[in-house]
């Protein structure tokens, strides 16, 4: 596989990186759950939840890779918006859903005018001992009953998609709107400060089965959001170190450039040369997405890989910047919640390199 991305492709995320970079950083604040004003750009004019939606339903037609980039772009500068919760949504629709539902379901989520959340946190969405909602017929429609927790942006979500365990003991997913009877959210407290989560309670929540998908669907859907997870969290790393290598360029000691130092050098090369491994398995994970059997064993791999990535090179960062990196003005804890947070996201490393053996049958 020549891993190297095309001329078009290099050229998107050049722009979108300009873009980006018009806009502060994160906030130091979860009063706001997301930057209104930027969530309706990056939908309106850049159509970046659409773009790897196919064009009969309103979207781009691109590929995963691309959206793969999107993410990247948007973890360097931890952009406050729902586009990792949207999306997954949306891919949860699109593979599972079927055409009526497609085609209620997705202009909104594509547009910007509704943002959906994936109430799934766990890394076995499909095994019915770990479901924690159940779904049973009341008064001739499906409602749900149960609680998820640590959803990514549930506080701004009209709509979630919801793993449920059905009569005949299988999960299916289900879309739930916000404002039905039965439902309440419940913002909890954050690490990540730029990424807010809440909980998800039902109670008899009328709700819409996503009928079109098998559990092999849904595992799908999983891989594909674990790949982009793992495409964000290497663009973080991407970030500490350039960040850590500007520093070390202007910061003086002893009438030397503080990167001279023999433990900066080391230091930096650590974390180049994780990154480069990052970057080399998700570029085969996204380009590979088609594949049904390369997703399943490249996505687990990724998605444990980028993470412990991130979280070095957020501390190494860290380390590199000294008593500036403590200071709360700092951008640097902003990128160590990121990297914490999103490890623990769909399950740990280790519980991913479990899942990775299974697959594998090891």
């Amino acid at each position: 596989m020549d891993f190297r991305y095309r001329i078009e492709q290099d050229d998107f995320r050049t722009s979108l990186r300009g873009f980006l970079r018009e806009h502060p950083c994160a906030p130091r604040t979860t009063d706001a759950a997301h930057d209104s004003r930027l969530w309706k750009r990056i939908c309106a004019e850049l159509e970046l939840p659409a773009l790897h939606t196919p064009p009969e339903y309103g979207g781009v037609g691109a590929t995963l890779a691309e959206t793969a980039l999107d993410f990247g772009e948007l973890g360097r500068t931890l952009a406050p918006v729902p586009f990792a919760a949207t999306t997954f949504a949306i891919e949860a629709i699109l593979r599972c859903g079927d055409d009526e539902q497609r085609e209620t379901l997705l202009p909104g989520l594509l547009s910007g005018e509704r943002i959906g959340a994936l109430a799934a946190s766990g890394h076995r969405v499909t095994d019915a001992c770990a479901a924690t909602v159940g779904a049973k017929r009341h008064g001739g429609r499906v409602v749900l009953t149960g609680e998820c927790t640590a959803v990514l942006h549930g506080g701004s979500a009209d709509l979630f998609v919801v793993p449920a365990l059905v009569d005949d003991a299988r999960v299916r997913l289900h879309v739930v709107a916000t404002d039905a009877p039965g439902v309440t959210v419940v913002g909890l407290p954050s690490f990540d400060i730029t990424r807010p989560v809440a909980t998800l309670r039902l109670a008899q929540a009328p709700a819409d089965a996503l009928t079109a998908g098998s559990p092999d669907d849904i595992d799908r859907v999983m891989d594909v959001a674990r790949v982009l997870l793992a495409a964000e969290m290497l663009g973080g790393a991407e970030a500490c170190l350039e960040l850590s290598v500007e520093y070390a360029r202007s910061r003086e000691q002893f009438d030397r450039a503080i990167g001279s130092f023999q433990a900066i050098k080391h230091a930096c090369a650590e974390m180049l040369i994780e990154i480069d491994a990052t970057r080399a398995a998700v570029m085969f994970a996204a380009m590979t997405a088609a594949g049904g059997d390369e997703l399943r064993i490249a996505a687990p791999l990724v998605k444990a890989q980028a993470a412990d990535t991130y979280v070095l090179c957020a501390g190494t960062a860290i380390q590199v910047h000294g008593g500036i990196a403590f200071t709360w003005e700092h951008d640097l804890h902003l990128y160590f919640r990121r990297a914490k947070s999103s490890k623990a996201l769909f399950g740990s490393s280790a519980r991913h390199r479990a899942l990775l053996a299974d697959r594998a049958g090891l």
